[in-house]
């Protein structure tokens, strides 16, 4: 019988972490959308995958939008960032661009670079397998469905990647999650399992299935964890497969902080101030009223409206440099939400200006993620 240890990230553990598990904890991961593309059908009613991205042919680095793959890169640099875990919906649903990703990450950063990929069973062949060992990727993590076994005979596909398991842990599969479990001695390195989220996205589906929060200020599922440290206890008795249950804990207050923490201290800008939550608290002149849906507004808006607003932008900015006779770098154009810039005191004390502007002048706490989501705002 192996020991389970609780780990100082909020999870526990038997025996090691994978190394992608190493490095995430520490918030060094960066997260590579590669695909909202899926070729399982009809799609986990617990995918948490959100709107936006569900189905869509798009890429995300982080919270960045991806059109071009030196962006994901830059992501990387900016968080500083050791290493990248490539998801989706299926990476393997666009092959030849995860291919392209993890060359490009190598190339970027080296060999040391570790980047993992996860991915369903249902497009793991031998051919796919070889062509992402040669790409260099150093991790995969299968996603074998608990209500389908037909696919659990790929897991024992050959590579010299570290191979794991990682699903979440869903209460009323208990069965059937120790029946995997007894199935991967020899077969994988390592089992993860993750406490079952509610999103957005899935929570409908999760209520039809009778699921519900473990407690009002929580997003995990009720059950879960208890049934997750149950599996570790079988684990612990009856294989030798290290095995690491993931809180919904450990993802919001451990490394997604630690994460934006890095990212904070490279983009924060000098008319910032960044608070102890690493935070960025900041004066901002919307171009459009920022009411409800405005985020989903700015991101709908056609490339061609949105050059004419940050020519505008550019043009009332260099105005107020000059008028005011500031430094051109306490005050800048946000492309990202269509704004402008500065430090708390100037916008309170440029609002008559910039309300004469047509602009909408406001003091805002915000992440420092490239989406800056909003914690707090207040007009001016």
């Amino acid at each position: 019988m192996r020991a389970i240890q609780k780990t100082p990230y909020k999870s526990y553990a038997i025996g090691e972490l994978p190394k992608g598990c190493q490095l995430c904890v520490k918030g060094l991961k960066e997260v590579v959308f590669v695909t909202g593309i899926c070729p399982k059908k009809p799609s986990c009613y617990f995918c948490p995958i959100s709107e936006l991205k569900f189905g869509k042919d798009i890429v995300y680095a982080n919270e960045m939008p991806v059109s071009e793959l030196k962006q994901i890169i830059e992501e990387a640099k900016l968080c500083e960032s050791k290493g990248a875990g490539l998801t989706g919906g299926d990476p393997l649903a666009r092959i030849d661009r995860t291919i392209k990703i993890i060359k490009t990450l190598k190339k970027a950063f080296g060999k040391g670079f570790h980047v993992h990929l996860y991915t369903p069973l249902d497009l793991v062949n031998e051919k796919v397998i070889q062509r992402l060992e040669k790409a260099g990727l150093d991790e995969i993590r299968f996603h074998p469905s608990l209500d389908d076994k037909r696919l659990w005979d790929r897991l024992k596909v050959h590579t010299t990647m570290r191979k794991g398991v990682e699903i979440p842990v869903i209460p009323g599969k208990e069965k059937e999650t120790m029946q995997l479990i007894d199935l991967l001695a020899g077969k994988v390195h390592f089992l993860n399992l993750n406490e079952l989220e509610i999103s957005d996205t899935n929570v409908n589906k999760l209520y039809e299935h009778k699921f519900e929060a473990k407690n009002d200020i929580s997003y995990a599922v009720k059950g879960s964890e208890e049934m997750a440290l149950s599996l570790l206890d079988y684990c612990s008795k009856n294989t030798n497969l290290d095995a690491h249950y993931c809180t919904v804990s450990l993802k919001d207050t451990v490394q997604l902080p630690k994460r934006i923490a890095r990212r904070a201290k490279n983009v924060r800008q000098k008319f910032d101030l960044l608070t102890k939550e690493n935070t960025l608290i900041r004066g901002a002149a919307f171009f459009i009223e920022p009411s409800f849906g405005y985020n989903d507004k700015v991101r709908n808006m056609a490339k061609e409206e949105k050059d004419k607003i940050i020519a505008k932008l550019n043009g009332i900015m260099e105005e107020l440099v000059a008028k005011h006779k500031v430094n051109a770098d306490v005050i800048a154009v946000d492309e990202v939400k269509l704004r402008l810039l500065m430090s708390r005191t100037a916008v309170q004390n440029l609002k008559k200006d910039l309300k004469a502007k047509g602009l909408y002048p406001a003091v805002v706490e915000e992440l420092p993620t490239y989406d800056e989501f909003e914690i707090e705002s207040e007009e001016v």
